[in-house]
Formats: C-alpha cells, structure tokens, sequence
C-alpha cells in the first residue's frame, strides 16, 4: 500500500486578487458585451456576403 503523504496546496491569491463586482452597480447588462458581439459579427458576415456577391455580379461574364 502507499505511505501516507501529507500533500499540502498553497494558493497564491497574493499577486492575483479576485475583482468583486457588485452587479447592481453596473452600468450595462450582464451580457450586453456578448450580444453586441453576436450582433457585429452578424453584421460582418451580413457585409461580407452581399459584398462577394456584388462583386460576383459584377463581372461581365461571357454568355
């Protein structure tokens, strides 16, 4: 059987502090930075397709 080793875990919360945030102190929604972020990137793909699809028109393809 195995010796028994006292196995001891150090947690350095010295250099690395726990912000607490009150929420009823915030000034946005909890997740208003995802949903702006859903929102742009919906945006962007939105842009990117209707800008390769006027550029696929654009061309005066051979009939």
């Amino acid at each position: 059987s195995f010796s028994a080793v006292p196995y001891e875990w150090e947690y350095y919360y010295d250099y690395l502090d726990p912000v607490i945030v009150d929420e009823s102190k915030l000034k946005y929604n909890k997740y208003s930075i995802v949903i702006i972020f859903w929102i742009i990137l919906a945006a962007f793909v939105g842009f990117l397709f209707l800008s390769l699809n006027l550029m696929s028109h654009s061309g005066n393809l051979p009939r």
